[in-house]
């Protein structure tokens, strides 16, 4: 079963995004591999900008 993990800025994880990330990405990766659409599960986490870091720097 594909699994997508993702993780954004917490700001970008709202009740009107989360729908609309869930199935683009599915519907991506049904394109793209021929999985089923029925398999592939998403899911969609919120971080704060203050647990994130890049470059050896935290983000936030």
């Amino acid at each position: 079963m594909p699994f997508i993990d993702v993780k954004l800025f917490d700001h970008r994880v709202t009740e009107e995004s989360v729908p609309k990330m869930i199935e683009a990405l599915t519907n991506a990766l049904h394109e793209s591999s021929g999985a089923a659409k029925e398999h592939i599960q998403v899911v969609v986490q919120g971080v704060s900008p203050t647990h994130w870091g890049q470059g050896g720097k935290p983000s936030g």
